[in-house]
């Protein structure tokens, strides 16, 4: 998982990135909205799973692990998955060689209403389970101190 300030991916499934590894997003104070950035989930399943379904969720959760509110509810976004066999046969590669990957874009072009001054992260889950490194740790600073004169 990642953060980056752009990212797609195109009709063959490849992803482009610009401004990957962000970690700390900006915030417009007098709109409370952040910059745009996206957030990127890469899937890799191994063979064995193939054509089996999971529902696949991702929560914006405070740093005791809580689901952030924000004025229009939870952020969260949730699918059911099939693990699809990779069809790699016109290239010469032999079936059930290679994982299944896909990569799941979440860009928010106008930002989000993010509350500054704390740790966020999004979390990963299949099927409700979570891991570790299935989190995205990031924060959202907040306005600046004013000079102190005199």
């Amino acid at each position: 998982m990642m953060m980056a300030d752009y990212a797609v991916t195109d009709q063959l499934g490849k992803l482009h990135v610009v401004g990957g590894g962000l970690q700390l997003i900006n915030r417009d104070h007098n709109s409370g909205q952040t910059a745009a950035f996206a957030l990127v989930v890469t899937l890799v399943f191994p063979a064995e799973v193939f054509q089996e379904q999971y529902v696949f969720e991702v929560v914006l959760e405070d740093a005791a692990g809580n689901p952030v509110q924000v004025p229009s509810g939870v952020i969260r976004f949730a699918q059911n998955l099939t693990v699809d066999e990779p069809n790699l046969s016109r290239s010469g590669v032999p079936r059930r060689t290679l994982p299944a990957q896909t990569s799941v874009v979440l860009f928010f072009n106008t930002g989000l209403p993010l509350p500054p001054g704390q740790p966020l992260a999004w979390r990963a889950r299949l099927d409700g389970e979570s891991r570790p490194e299935w989190v995205q740790r990031f924060f959202v600073p907040g306005p600046r101190p004013a000079p102190v004169i005199g």
